[in-house]
């Protein structure tokens, strides 16, 4: 090979490495299932109690959670919650108190699906708290296996997304996913917990109580 030609394969070769690492770092920040941008938090799939989650702060992308959602209708209706939090859960699902200034609202059909919502002074890093949350968790929640820990935003306030599976002794594998975002010195959250095999409307129902909660 000519010595002309042998550069031009270098600079072909250079020249794709760098558009194969770019497409590589977009599909990093993208959450494929439903084009919002996140960063995941680096951990071991299975939490062990006390292990090392590979945390490291940095700065929070978007997610877009609706400012002006489109009215739920009559098939829910709206909850509220200490420091000004209101949100919504579907009609008829009773809500109780959960722990301070939380509540816990049960299917009435089926009492293993339920959803919570609540709000508590922020406190530390939003992200880092719920890191060791996890590790806490995982000395009581056999087998809790993280799905993710994202930081995104809700309305332009930072929040993180965690979804996470656990054993239950008496009900198999059960399914949480949660949404904490702070604002004005104060957290808020809503929470969806089902039997795995029962999760497929959660997601769906996460959505609908962050879209219509306030702040």
């Amino acid at each position: 090979m000519s010595a002309s030609n042998t550069r031009f394969a270098a600079v072909l070769g250079a020249a794709n490495f760098l558009v194969c690492a770019a497409v590589g770092t977009v599909l990093l920040l993208v959450n494929g299932s439903d084009g919002q941008t996140v960063q995941s938090v680096s951990a071991t799939d299975q939490v062990s109690p006390g292990s090392s989650t590979g945390y490291e702060s940095s700065t929070p992308p978007t997610a877009f959670y609706s400012s002006t959602p489109a009215p739920v209708g009559e098939s829910y209706e709206t909850v509220t919650a200490p420091d000004g939090f209101s949100t919504v859960v579907p009609r008829g699902w009773l809500s109780e108190p959960k722990n301070p200034g939380s509540f816990q609202a049960n299917d009435p059909a089926d009492e293993s699906h339920y959803v919570r919502y609540g709000a508590s002074e922020a406190s530390g890093d939003l992200v880092k708290t719920h890191v060791d949350a996890e590790k806490s968790a995982a000395t009581r929640l056999a087998g809790l296996r993280r799905v993710r820990m994202d930081r995104i935003e809700v309305r332009g306030s930072e929040a993180v997304d965690w979804e996470f599976t656990w054993e239950s002794s008496t009900e198999g594998t059960r399914h949480v996913r949660a949404i904490y975002w702070r604002t004005g010195g104060v957290e808020y959250f809503v929470y969806v917990s089902a039997l795995d095999s029962a999760w497929q409307p959660m997601p769906q129902l996460l959505t609908t109580m962050v879209d219509q909660s306030r702040p």
